[in-house]
């Protein structure tokens, strides 16, 4: 009884060990590769789109948590400088996304999405 509680209580020290932030706050393990933001390539991205690919690498971040704590990080005049950058072109980038239908989207789409998004979860 006494090894398997210990045993028990390696595991979970070991599994939590690998989601402990690193020296700059930011998680590491596989919660932090999951929101990496893959390397976009502008020529997928419509040309009128181009000029955003930045802000999308930056904030096209597809984890839900780790997206908002970006955006709790973020200050007012940041929030204000993306949101400005972005809200011109939201129809062309949703009709961008809504072109694929059904059918999977690449890594730039899906960052342009995650930024949609977390503009949408910036407060004022």
């Amino acid at each position: 009884m006494r090894r398997t509680v210990w045993y028990c209580l390696l595991i979970g020290t070991v599994a939590l060990a690998g989601c402990a932030p690193d020296s700059n706050g930011a998680a590491t393990g596989k919660g932090a590769s999951a929101a990496a933001v893959p390397r976009l390539d502008p020529a997928r991205v419509p040309g009128e789109l181009r000029g955003l690919v930045a802000l999308a690498q930056e904030w096209g971040i597809g984890d839900d948590l780790e997206r908002g704590a970006k955006v709790g990080r973020a200050s007012s005049a940041e929030r204000a400088r993306v949101r400005a950058a972005v809200t011109p072109f939201q129809e062309r980038i949703t009709a961008w996304l809504n072109s694929f239908g059904r059918d999977p989207m690449p890594d730039e789409a899906a960052a342009f999405m995650y930024l949609q998004l977390a503009i949408e979860e910036m407060p004022p």
